[in-house]
């Protein structure tokens, strides 16, 4: 049977960070994994492996002999990606979760119940039928799970992020607690911070908005940079190419950013069509 979704964690895992990692068994998805793996090797983490599996159809009646199949092969597959992922990092602590459901719905159960420090899933496959799979379901998650998402492409290595580009319309934020995630790579890995305001038309003051911005990185290496252009996707790729940063990080909230500012989404681009992972984090009610 499937492992049920409100399963307690262990009471001594709590004081550890709390990373999901989604997997639909491809190789996109198991190199997300071995991302996040590699990215927090050094540190106590319990990684939780989630898979999720739904029926599109519910009238006919093997329903029931078809769920059990799914759940076998879901299992199954489960224990197969952490053996592989073991291989490479044998002392990890992997949890796994087998679930009945679409996974927005699971993705989102387990958030309510465990919080997790971070989600971290690929995007784009091989294939032109998984490249869509794999992107909608990326950008659906980042659409609606209130988290931070770590999206990784396809063929992404982990390399110490010595720069991460922040794309930013310079409004300051809700909560400053929605930081924690970028604050906590930059700590890590002693990472430089470069923001890249991308504002259209709206009048922002830059020298108060950049204080401000500052306020919530203390003892940081900071740069402010300000990009043009109508491809904002094209832009932002191209000002981390120009200054080999190894990471993106973007803030998600009610209008601005992703919705109004970029249309069609710059996400959603930057998502179907990666070329280096992002970091989304989630300010307000989105």
């Amino acid at each position: 049977m499937p492992v049920c979704v409100n399963i307690a964690l262990d009471v001594k895992f709590l004081a550890m960070k709390n990373v999901l990692l989604l997997t639909d068994f491809s190789n996109t998805a198991r190199n997300a994994a071995l991302y996040a793996l590699k990215m927090f090797k050094d540190d106590q983490v319990l990684f939780t492996l989630l898979n999720a599996y739904d029926l599109e159809f519910s009238g006919s009646p093997y329903v029931m002999q078809v769920k059990e199949e799914m759940a076998f092969e879901s299992e199954k597959g489960l224990k197969q990606e952490v053996t592989l992922l073991k291989r490479v990092f044998p002392e990890v602590d992997v949890k796994v979760l087998s679930v009945f459901g679409s996974l927005i719905d699971m993705v989102d159960s387990y958030v309510q119940q465990h919080h997790p420090d971070l989600i971290v899933l690929g995007c784009k496959g091989e294939s032109a039928l998984e490249n869509f799979l794999l992107g909608s379901n990326a950008y659906e998650v980042i659409k609606n799970i209130k988290a931070p998402i770590l999206v990784v492409p396809k063929s992404a290595q982990f390399k110490k992020p010595e720069k991460i580009v922040f794309a930013t319309d310079l409004k300051d934020l809700a909560k400053d607690a929605v930081l924690n995630p970028v604050r906590d790579i930059v700590d890590r890995f002693r990472s430089a911070l470069m923001f890249v305001n991308v504002l259209e038309d709206e009048y922002v003051n830059r020298l108060d908005a950049e204080s401000k911005m500052a306020t919530h990185f203390p003892n940081i290496d900071l740069n402010f940079n300000f990009i043009e252009g109508e491809d904002v996707a094209k832009g932002i790729s191209k000002f981390m190419d120009d200054n080999d940063a190894e990471m993106i990080a973007m803030v998600r909230r009610d209008v601005s950013f992703f919705d109004r500012i970029f249309h069609p989404s710059i996400t959603k681009q930057m998502v179907l069509n990666p070329e280096h992972p992002m970091l989304i984090l989630h300010d307000k009610q989105v």
